[in-house]
């Protein structure tokens, strides 16, 4: 894991262009989810339907069980522990394990797939960039990532 992660860190400092669209992705990326979220669960709420209780409390859900896991396992994060600059300027210390950001981007965008499709797929996308951007930025491990998704969509199936 060392090597994967100190030549992508590598490669990113060396290529400033590639660099700055990850830290860009990394730090408006979860802006732009809470945004479009925020504008879906409004426009839910002017058409009156019945389905905000579904769409707010399974991201809620996935919350909570990513802050009280991140609180007991406590990980270090790749750039602690392989001594790496983060592409993000994260100064952050442990709790690397699940990624919120992950968690939270994949919970929201399934939640809102089934009842606007149009805006899950935009969800979706975005999740996609936000997990992608984790890794790449050297703030979480593969496994970080892939915990998140997983809890997501057991959140999401249940």
């Amino acid at each position: 894991m060392k090597f994967f992660y100190t030549s992508i860190n590598k490669f990113m400092w060396k290529h400033s262009f590639i660099k700055s669209c990850v830290h860009f992705a990394s730090k408006f990326c979860p802006y732009i989810v809470a945004i479009f979220y925020s504008l879906f669960l409004l426009k839910i709420f002017l058409n009156k339907s019945g389905n905000m209780l579904v769409l707010t409390s399974e991201p809620i859900a996935v919350l909570i069980i990513t802050v009280i896991l991140r609180i007991i396992i406590d990980r270090k994060r790749p750039s602690e522990k392989y001594d790496l600059i983060p592409i993000d300027g994260s100064r952050k210390k442990g709790r690397s394990f699940p990624s919120i950001h992950v968690a939270l981007s994949v919970s929201i965008a399934l939640a809102v797939l089934h009842y606007g499709p149009n805006m899950g797929l935009l969800l979706s996308t975005l999740a996609g960039t936000i997990t992608i951007v984790r890794l790449l930025s050297g703030v979480h491990y593969i496994t970080d990532v892939a915990a998140s998704i997983i809890i997501a969509f057991v959140i999401n199936m249940i």
